[in-house]
């Protein structure tokens, strides 16, 4: 995924508590530590009732980036926690976009109070696309490594994969956000997202 003519703009999306302002942040700490130009921007719809949560993330090697919000459908990498958020930010990406989305359904109170139903075709939609769509099961390979909070970090191992930082870039950039007692486990947690899509 290539920065040289204009930013590459990343997307990652979910609901309040998984992490999604931590990963974003780390992205934007590889790319500003590599010496590229970064904006960043983030929304947080009622986080802390479990609402949507977006973090806009640009950068470019050799351009400027002029905003910190992505134009709508210039998304390069949708970055979906969530399955449903990955269809609601479907529209945003471009048409050659990469999707990286958790299958994990994380049922919202209007859905439990009985006022919408959740969609059971969220994937069949998603590849419906036409978009390059890969599911990676964050959520339940964190809980393989041994720390389900690490999902954000298996998702960003699966998402360094396909973006011009080398794995280093990414292991520092950790050691520099993440606390100490929890850095072994979420640098595993990197290692199995970047397993969860080598061959892709």
């Amino acid at each position: 995924m290539s920065s040289e003519a204009r930013p590459t703009n990343v997307l990652l999306t979910g609901v309040g508590g998984q992490g999604i302002i931590t990963a974003g942040k780390v992205m934007a700490e590889v790319a500003l530590a590599a010496g590229w130009q970064i904006k960043k921007s983030e929304i947080h719809g009622m986080s802390q009732r479990g609402g949507s949560v977006e973090s806009h993330v640009r950068f470019s090697k050799t351009g400027h980036v002029y905003s910190p919000l992505i134009p709508l459908g210039e998304v390069d990498l949708v970055m979906a926690f969530e399955a449903v958020e990955g269809l609601r930010a479907i529209a945003t990406a471009r048409p050659d976009a990469l999707v990286l989305v958790d299958d994990r359904q994380i049922i919202p109170t209007s859905v439990t109070s009985g006022a919408f139903e959740y969609p059971q075709d969220t994937l069949k939609r998603l590849y419906a696309s036409g978009r390059r769509v890969h599911v990676v099961s964050s959520f339940d390979l964190a809980c393989e490594v041994g720390e389900p909070r690490a999902a954000n970090i298996v998702m960003l191992g699966a998402a360094s994969h396909f973006l011009d930082f080398g794995e280093e870039a990414w292991q520092e950039a950790l050691r520099r956000i993440v606390r100490p007692k929890a850095l072994e486990i979420n640098l595993k947690a990197f290692a199995a997202g970047i397993a969860a899509v080598q061959g892709e």
